[in-house]
């Protein structure tokens, strides 16, 4: 899988947004991060069965 996204990076920039937020933004972030977890998890797993 090929993208000009790196997800761990996207991941952790997410968190740190979220760190500084609050309330709903925080939440939202917080989700926006673990949906780049899961992302770069399922790159690992493909990547790994190449």
């Amino acid at each position: 899988m090929s993208s000009e996204y790196d997800p761990e990076s996207e991941a952790a920039a997410a968190m740190k947004r979220a760190a500084a937020s609050e309330g709903a933004d925080r939440q939202r972030l917080i989700q926006l991060a673990l949906a780049w977890h899961h992302l770069a998890r399922e790159r690992r797993t493909n990547d790994a069965a190449e």
